[in-house]
């Protein structure tokens, strides 16, 4: 969500799609704004495998919006519902915290993006201390020995920048203004 708040602030046509079975947090953020009278600054859809398969729907909304950028929240534990977006995307931002529970995740996401053969980065977030730490730690493993690329951009752990905005507008977006840059999605 913030990294489309970035863009849509640079005049993107964005649309996120909330494929996530199990957590709709981007329709729940979603709601909140509608229901405290705002609007968001993008397009926001909801996917459930009862409508179908994602990619159709996906570009059906994608037409219907005219967006130029398409974020798709697919959630970690959905192997056959990013097995379905990596057949359309062009690259898969994976984001990871720095412990060791979220690193375990890399590998079964990674077969799965990487049999599609399309690029994967991963964001460290929520990092105590961006650069040291367990995020250097993290890092190190990271591009070591399972052999990801990592992004520049760390996302520190800012309740009151990133957590305590969720269900509004963000006045600012913090380091995903960064990280928008690294993408190069502008």
């Amino acid at each position: 969500m913030m990294l489309a708040f970035e863009l849509a602030r640079r005049g993107i046509n964005v649309l996120v799609v909330d494929a996530d079975p199990k957590t709709q947090g981007v329709v729940d953020w979603a709601t909140q704004v509608y229901a405290a009278g705002a609007e968001l600054p993008f397009h926001v859809v909801q996917w459930a495998p009862s409508q179908g398969l994602l990619v159709p729907f996906v570009l059906k909304a994608q037409k219907e919006t005219g967006a130029t950028i398409v974020l798709v929240d697919v959630g970690g534990e959905a192997p056959d519902v990013l097995s379905q977006a990596v057949a359309i995307g062009d690259r898969v931002i994976s984001p990871i915290g720095a412990e060791r529970g979220e690193l375990g995740r890399v590998p079964a996401t990674a077969a799965v993006v990487d049999s599609a053969g399309v690029p994967m980065d991963v964001l460290l977030t929520k990092v105590p201390d961006p650069g040291r730490g367990a995020a250097k730690e993290a890092r190190e493993l990271l591009v070591d020995q399972l052999r990801r690329r990592v992004l520049r951009t760390e996302t520190p752990r800012n309740l009151t920048l990133y957590a305590d905005v969720w269900g509004t507008i963000p006045e600012t977006t913090g380091v995903y203004a960064d990280l928008a840059d690294e993408l190069e999605l502008t």
